[in-house]
């Protein structure tokens, strides 16, 4: 359902539009988690390191994707608090051509990097090398789903409309559980089978997205008739979008460059990162939903001219996150252990993995203004800060890691250089929001 939300209370309509988003989230994260669990368990620890071991490179694509879909997101949602009807049309079309053209160039790049990547640079244990291989391969087939669905999934929220997400991933998450049942625990696919799962899955929330825009707002639909504009509008993305794709795809290569330390510290750090890492993207969730509804907020308040109604919105969204975000650390601080068993991991490899999930805990908090203010700053148009944040966080983390690394700190080096890569990220965007110079980034004049 189309929404202006240039009219209302603030933090009621931003609320709103962020639980489908919540719930999009965790369905999103619960599939990843429904991998994880499957494979932990009807595998081995093993396989579930071996795909964990892919996740800096999954999460890179996944970067891109979702990159595409944000940029479309601020053009179209400024376009349309400003109400130009056209440029919307012309944006749409530009977008689906984008995403058709990124996902042959994305889909190639995988199959080429693969095994350089994995073998090579990442240095994957004997045991999980193969299986590392089949799982990132397979996955890579799904790329032009991915970048579909988020190029949709971008102009409906730009729209005002969250609730598509939920019954996108509903789909997804469903076909996902099924499926992995049926390859894994029936078919004994390994991890090939929950590879494939995934694919389908992502292929179902593309065609469901489809649907959905096409059945609501028939308007949307790209019409090509308005690839006349393509060059301008692709340019306007390509604007907005490079310094989000840079962030992401620079922050999911330093993170390929930490899994590497990671898995220079043996099986027990590969597997306690692997279960950390999916709990962490549940405690994310808020924050991350926020975000994305503060940039549709600010990109139709910004293009109606509403500077301080955007404003308004942004401080009652970094209340709500920070005290969403206290309570999450809270209840993970107290359930770690359990919360980590269900992955199948003992030993040392529970202590390193439960270690670094309750230092994210206690610092969860600057994560949450982090992400809010940077989603705050690109609906305004003002992506480059947000950008040059990530660069400063990944760059004092990696340092850290690799400084700390040959000192007595060892195995720990990649989760305490974490708190001040965050704080440093967290007073420059702050720093960008005070000088009020993402009022200057208007796009639709």
């Amino acid at each position: 359902m189309q929404k202006d939300m240039t009219a209302g209370r603030e933090w009621s309509t931003i609320l709103t539009f962020s639980l489908p988003i919540m719930g999009a989230n965790l369905l999103q994260v619960l599939y990843n988690l429904t991998d994880s669990v499957i494979v932990g368990n009807f595998i081995s620890s093993t396989a579930l390191g071996a795909v964990g071991l892919t996740s800096s490179m999954t999460w890179l694509l996944v970067a891109v994707c979702t990159s595409l879909g944000s940029g479309v997101n601020i053009a179209a949602a400024q376009f349309f608090g400003a109400r130009k009807e056209k440029d919307i049309k012309e944006t749409v079309a530009a977008s689906f051509l984008l995403a058709i053209a990124l996902s042959v160039i994305l889909t190639a790049a995988c199959f080429l990097l693969a095994g350089p990547v994995i073998d090579g640079f990442l240095q994957a244990p004997p045991e999980m090398s193969a299986d590392s291989r089949t799982y990132f391969l397979i996955y890579s087939g799904g790329i032009v789903f991915q970048l579909l669905y988020n190029v949709t999934y971008g102009i409906l929220r730009s729209h005002g409309d969250s609730r598509g997400a939920l019954i996108f991933l509903l789909i997804s998450a469903l076909l996902n559980v099924v499926l992995d049942c049926v390859f894994i625990v029936v078919f004994h696919l390994g991890v090939a089978g929950a590879a494939i799962a995934t694919v389908i899955a992502q292929a179902g929330s593309a065609v469901a997205s489809l649907i959905y825009m096409g059945k609501l707002f028939p308007g949307l639909i790209p019409d090509f008739r308005y690839l006349y504009a393509w060059k301008a509008k692709a340019a306007l993305l390509a604007r907005l979008s490079i310094p989000i794709v840079l962030q992401t795809a620079v922050n999911s290569l330093g993170f390929i460059v930490l899994q590497r330390l990671i898995n220079s510290f043996g099986t027990p750090s590969i597997e306690g990162y692997s279960a950390m890492l999916k709990i962490e993207q549940l405690a994310h969730i808020p924050s991350q939903s926020f975000n994305v509804a503060i940039s549709s907020f600010a990109g139709q308040n910004i293009g109606a001219g509403l500077t301080e109604r955007a404003k308004k919105g942004f401080v009652s969204t970094i209340r709500m996150g920070i005290l969403i975000s206290i309570s999450i650390s809270a209840v993970v601080l107290l359930f770690d252990e359990p919360l980590l068993s269900i992955f199948n991991i003992t030993g040392e490899s529970m202590r390193r993995g439960r270690e670094h999930l309750d230092i994210l805990m206690f610092f969860i908090w600057v994560s949450t203004i982090t992400n809010i203010t940077c989603g705050f700053l690109q609906g305004t148009g003002d992506v480059r800060i947000p950008a040059a944040s990530g660069f400063v966080n990944l760059g004092i983390r990696l340092a850290l890691s690799y400084l700390l690394a040959v000192t007595p700190v060892g195995f720990r080096c990649y989760y305490v250089s974490m708190p001040p890569a965050w704080i440093a990220a967290c007073l420059l965007v702050l720093w960008r929001y005070r000088s009020g110079k993402w009022k200057n980034y208007r796009i639709t004049g």
